[in-house]
């Protein structure tokens, strides 16, 4: 490392001590080593005069000495945008810059030094005169390890898979869509998990309403476990406790436990409570069994509206939590029972909406209904939030309820409509500032990791996109006979071929 010159700015307290010139304030860059001609520094700085610059393509790096411990590196940047890549590193931690024309803090969490060094800073990847600024270096050590787990729900895949979909890296090459995954950075996937599909399971009242065949089912989920597995991937495995989607509005019961609805209403909950821990724990077993146990586990999807209509439901009727709170205390046994380590995930939709959250989570407070981790769906089009909003309230969340948080849902348009020439699922990209294109879904993909890792504490955890891998093929759709809403959505184009989106996952 370049020893500091007498003028070289010297790091601040609470800081590495070896860290020099974190600020910028000397004009020769002293203490870093520059890769490539144009870096240098300009005014303003954000709190000082100056701040590095970088134009076009190059690296700008030191190594300092700390003790052996778990650290956190910190910067703040400001991105022209439009490089194929651009991130602050750490250690063999990276986080990605959005581009945007504010100073946004980039963090790099969870860095283990074991030999009493740490190299540390930017690199970026262009071939036009884009800029980065970068300032207000900081290592500082952090209390616990951090993982940010990146990933997204690939339950469709066998499905499109078997009914001809391909899929493609950003070469062009056709490849194994796990390989393509793993390759640009995921570190986990969802899985969702229905008791029963196909034509004798559909939904209740709606007999022509149902999901495939031996897709989205126990074997089904057990097989695509074992994929992740071999790609060295976490599962996040969801039970719907239903037959058919569930969400605020819909939470059918199974068909195989509906005998309950002839049952006194005190004696139908007991029931339900039982099938809800044997079902669970036997799931869990399986997933044991064959090395593929659950990292993490979510009683139910997005439930603000109870479990298992109408007996959980969470309004409406006398003493709602202390029902529901019966179904989630038998699943979160069920899961202990087989893995302690799983954690498990409530899951809500509506990131940003302080009111539901306060009141349903206040709810199982009251109910002493365990669980690690708050799960909320975050979509700019459905909660009409920009991205520097939701992160406010997930440190809110964080601060009222003491849980980290996992955002179990996420999604943007790279394309106005899908590949059948319709409105797909969100109609627009709401009020965040990319439009429907692919660079528009990774520079929101960019600010959405960045912004999440920045939440104090390491609150946020990770985030599952959805849905990645939908693409279109034959028959499939969001349930047999219906359209494939998610096409414009993905993480490949509508001929299978990785998007630029996947570089957001490459560069965090």
């Amino acid at each position: 490392m370049t020893a500091p010159s007498a003028s070289a700015a010297t790091s601040s307290p609470g800081q590495a001590r070896d860290l020099v010139n974190p600020g910028f304030e000397n004009p020769r860059l002293d203490g870093w080593k520059v890769t490539g001609r144009a870096a240098g520094v300009a005014a303003p700085g954000r709190t000082g005069n100056q701040a590095l610059t970088l134009t076009g393509t190059g690296t700008v790096e030191q190594t300092v000495r700390v003790p052996d411990g778990i650290y956190t590196v910190s910067a703040w940047a400001r991105s022209s945008g439009g490089q194929k890549s651009a991130y602050l590193f750490a250690g063999n931690g990276r986080t990605a810059l959005p581009a945007s024309g504010d100073w946004k803090q980039i963090v790099v969490r969870g860095l283990t030094v074991t030999r009493g060094k740490l190299t540390l800073g930017l690199r970026v990847d262009s071939r036009a005169a884009t800029t980065v600024r970068l300032d207000d270096v900081e290592v500082v050590p952090a209390a616990e390890p951090y993982t940010f787990y990146k990933g997204g729900d690939i339950t469709m895949l066998n499905w499109v898979e078997d009914s001809g979909g391909r899929y493609y890296d950003a070469g062009g090459h056709r490849r194994d869509p796990m390989d393509i995954l793993r390759d640009n950075g995921v570190n986990i996937v969802r899985l969702r998990l229905y008791n029963g599909t196909g034509p004798d399971h559909p939904r209740i009242g709606h007999p022509g309403d149902h999901l495939p065949q031996g897709y989205q089912d126990e074997n089904d989920m057990l097989d695509l476990a074992r994929r992740a597995a071999e790609h060295g991937m976490a599962v996040q495995l969801t039970f719907h406790y239903s037959d058919y989607w569930s969400n605020g509005a819909i939470q059918d019961i199974p068909k195989d436990w509906r005998e309950v609805t002839s049952l006194p209403e005190a004696e139908a909950i007991a029931k339900l409570e039982k099938y809800v821990y044997d079902y669970t724990k036997r799931i869990m077993l399986r997933m044991k069994a064959q090395g593929t146990t659950p990292a993490f586990v979510s009683l139910g999807n997005e439930t603000a509206g109870g479990l298992l209509f109408p007996y959980g439901a969470s309004y409406g009727q006398p003493d709602a939590f202390a029902k529901l709170a019966r179904f989630y205390k038998a699943g979160h046994r069920a899961i202990k029972d087989v893995s302690p380590r799983s954690q498990v995930i409530i899951h809500l939709d509506a990131a940003g909406d302080d009111g539901k959250y306060e009141w349903y989570f206040g709810e199982l407070e009251k109910q002493g209904v365990p669980f690690d981790l708050i799960g909320s769906s975050y979509y700019p089009y459905w909660t009409q939030k920009d991205i520097p909003t939701v992160l406010g309230f997930f440190e809110r969340m964080y601060d009222r309820f003491g849980k980290k948080i996992m955002v179990m849902e996420s999604g943007i348009n790279w394309n106005p409509v899908t590949h059948d020439g319709i409105k797909g699922q969100l109609l627009d990209n709401g009020p965040v500032p990319y439009g429907e294109t692919p660079e528009g879904q990774r520079d929101f993909l960019y600010e959405l990791f960045a912004g999440l890792k920045s939440v104090r504490d390491g609150a946020v955890i990770g985030d599952l996109y959805w849905d990645p891998v939908m693409i279109p093929a034959d028959g499939v759709g969001w349930q047999v006979g219906g359209d494939n809403v998610v096409s414009n959505t993905t993480l490949f184009d509508f001929d299978g071929r990785a998007l630029p989106g996947l570089q957001a996952y490459a560069d965090n």
